[in-house]
């Protein structure tokens, strides 16, 4: 298969052109989370691992400290579905080609604007109206978050001794919101400042950039910060490994489960997808290494 080559006896590599992928099994209780599950989410993916009978994609794991960097969902699911294995893409979590960006809200709804200030003071948060927002300030204390309509800017002052204090503010505000009937949405940087200019939203919830330092010293303190609270670029991640369920739960052994994976994998092509390509309804800003039957 093109692209691909066994490294070890329990890894392969893809070589992309800035990193390569390690893919291999990890024991499920050996990986460390940095962010909390969104509810709603969690329960349809379960169900949908169970009703498809495999897990898709594999996770993105730091191969020095085992934290996930994109996949706590699926780890999740997985664990509900009492596995023990899973399928992870080991990357090397220092290398500068790794970027992490942020999740910002977009808000919507009838008086959202007037609605959202109410409630960001109904949880105890100050509201300080600026002539303009810089991007940086936001997470430094004690401006927890921001908050951006077409006319006006907004910084969100509360009490919070850490980033994940800040991001536990920041949730407490996405679930007043949802009392309200008010529409959230999970945005990168700039799609969510184009739906705020074509007024598909009403305004935007900034949200604090954590580095990765932040990520692996939350993840080892087993604390978590809330949901969406990182965005990572990984510059290639494999795609459609279709890992079946009963491979997931299996009782052999992890060397063993590893050639089973190695073996599956050996009969499948691997398609290479430029960045900035739709898969599966989501538009990519990495490149895809899609396995397919």
């Amino acid at each position: 298969m093109k692209g691909l080559r066994s490294v070890s006896a329990s890894t392969y590599v893809i070589t992309s052109r800035k990193m390569n992928l390690h893919i291999t099994m990890l024991d499920i209780d050996a990986v460390l989370l940095h962010e909390e599950a969104i509810s709603e989410l969690l329960e349809q993916l379960t169900t949908s691992i169970k009703n498809h009978g495999c897990l898709h994609h594999p996770i993105i794991v730091d191969a020095e400290s085992r934290v996930v960097l994109d996949g706590m969902h699926r780890v999740i699911a997985l664990k509900k579905l009492r596995c023990r294995w899973v399928p992870a893409c080991l990357v090397d979590y220092k290398n500068p080609a790794i970027k992490i960006f942020s999740w910002y809200r977009t808000i919507r709804g009838t008086n959202a604007v007037k609605r959202l200030l109410a409630q960001v003071k109904y949880i105890g948060s100050n509201v300080e109206k600026v002539n303009q927002i810089d991007e940086k300030v936001v997470g430094a204390s004690p401006i927890a978050a921001a908050i951006k309509t077409l006319n006006e800017s907004f910084l969100v002052n509360s009490q919070f001794g850490s980033l994940k204090e800040a991001y536990d503010v920041i949730e407490h505000i996405e679930k007043r919101l949802k009392t309200v009937g008010l529409e959230i949405r999970y945005e990168t940087e700039s799609d969510a400042q184009q739906r705020l200019n074509q007024r598909q939203a009403d305004a935007v919830l900034l949200t604090p950039k954590l580095t990765k330092q932040d990520i692996i010293e939350t993840a080892f303190s087993r604390k978590k910060f809330a949901h969406k609270a990182s965005r990572h670029i990984i510059p290639a991640r494999p795609m459609q490994l279709c890992v079946p369920l009963n491979l997931l739960k299996s009782n052999k052994s992890l060397s063993q489960i590893n050639e089973d994976l190695k073996n599956m994998l050996k009969e499948k092509r691997l398609k290479h997808i430029p960045p900035g390509s739709v898969f599966e309804g989501r538009r990519y800003e990495e490149d895809l290494y899609v396995f397919e039957e």
